[in-house]
């Protein structure tokens, strides 16, 4: 799977779902055994590959990411206009 298949994966659910944890995301990405698509961080975190997230900020441009929880999800009147919430 290329950075933009897995963009394309992401973009798929998170329509579907109406929101896509960052984790789950990761998750599946890392069980495809590529670095590029998916990685652990320095504290055991598996974490989503950097050119797969800029692909994918490329196709969401009505979604936003909630920090908190860590999830994208689809933007909000009320919400600000930053990407993050």
């Amino acid at each position: 799977m290329t950075a933009v298949e897995a963009a394309a994966w992401m973009l798929e659910r998170l329509k579907r779902d109406g929101f896509l944890y960052q984790e789950t995301a990761a998750m599946h990405l890392a069980e495809l055994n590529d670095e590029a698509l998916a990685y652990y961080d320095a504290n055991g975190n598996v974490c989503v590959g950097r050119e797969v997230l800029a692909k994918f900020r490329k196709l969401t441009g009505d979604y936003v990411y909630e920090r908190r929880d860590k999830f994208w999800r689809e933007r909000l009147v009320s919400d600000t206009e930053s990407r993050q919430q």
